[in-house]
């Protein structure tokens, strides 16, 4: 019996000395930092954003083409860097890049990003789908019935372009929040474009190259200015400090031959990413006679972002002997 007494004064006893440990840990075990600074802020927001490299792509001039800017933005450290991007595209270009113009129409905002299996989902407000602010109520008319779909084609290439090429997806599914509207899906719908009421969904965007001035893009769109005889189009792509005047190029260029017809190669690039080198078959007229200029050499220089030919090469071009064709 007293042994039994023993062992139940004994558990009693121990059971007292854990409750107390669990209730007030002894001081000692309680680590307090004299140096606050050590300690994680919780308010990323207060931290210093980050400085990303990225490439962005707005719309070059008037034309048909989307132009790279290569600038240094900021993220958030509790943002994502898809967001930043997205938001700088609609920011619009740099001040100092003259050339480029934005694509978004106003007020609107990216609300949300999220991936999933290569696909990267944004969503934005329905100021997406509103008009440009010089943009007509009534757009069945041309300029505005060509230019406002080309224009929200563009921002659609411009936004799959610069994601695709900071590596932060393969493709782009844009969703938006239609306030106080009923709407089938928050996916994009074909009527986007035309702002017309085709509620066919759009899938998932890809990176459209046909679009960004390429090497090959960007020696087209000189050919096609020298076909058009556009002079002043055809100067705005000669490297600016290598051509005269424009009234002086403009009076050089109208003594060309007349191009009628080329085909130019994809063209390769040098490592360090400045000079380009093509290859051109060019169909031509001078007086009254057809020619050609087969395996013609085209030199291209990156600067601002932009692809150009210097005046010296391009004037050579237009006025070199060609191979009359008698065929």
């Amino acid at each position: 019996m007293k042994n039994r007494m023993g062992k139940i004064i004994c558990l009693m006893a121990l059971a007292a000395l854990l409750s107390g440990c669990t209730a007030a840990p002894p001081e000692n075990v309680i680590r307090e930092d004299a140096d606050k600074s050590l300690l994680i802020n919780a308010d990323t927001a207060a931290l210093t954003p980050d400085a990303v490299s990225a490439t962005l792509y707005f719309r070059y001039g008037n034309s048909v083409y989307l132009a790279a800017e290569e600038r240094q933005i900021s993220v958030q450290r509790n943002e994502p860097e898809e967001k930043a991007l997205v938001q700088a595209l609609i920011d619009g270009p740099a001040a100092t890049s003259s050339s480029l113009s934005p694509l978004f129409p106003p007020d609107t905002e990216v609300l949300a990003v999220s991936s999933r299996e290569g696909t990267l989902f944004i969503t934005f407000n329905d100021a997406l789908l509103g008009r440009y602010a010089d943009e007509p109520a009534d757009t069945s008319q041309e300029p505005w019935k060509t230019e406002g779909p080309l224009r929200r084609r563009l921002c659609m290439d411009a936004l799959t372009a610069t994601l695709t090429e900071a590596g932060l997806c393969a493709r782009v599914q844009v969703l938006v929040y239609r306030s106080g509207a009923q709407a089938n899906s928050m996916r994009l719908q074909a009527g986007f474009f035309d702002r017309g009421l085709d509620e066919t969904i759009l899938p998932p965007m890809t990176r459209s190259e046909g679009a960004l001035l390429t090497p090959h893009n960007t020696a087209a769109a000189i050919l096609q200015a020298w076909m058009r005889r556009d002079w002043p189009s055809l100067y705005s792509w000669v490297l600016p400090d290598t051509r005269p005047g424009e009234q002086t190029a403009i009076s050089a260029f109208a003594t060309a031959r007349v191009l009628t017809g080329f085909s130019v190669s994809a063209g390769t690039v040098t490592p360090d990413g400045q000079r380009a080198a093509l290859c051109m078959d060019l169909s031509v007229r001078s007086a009254g006679d057809d020619g050609e200029i087969a395996g013609y050499p085209l030199i291209l220089t990156r600067e601002g972002g932009l692809w150009r030919v210097s005046y010296e090469q391009l004037a050579e071009l237009m006025q070199v002997e060609v191979e009359e064709n008698n065929g």
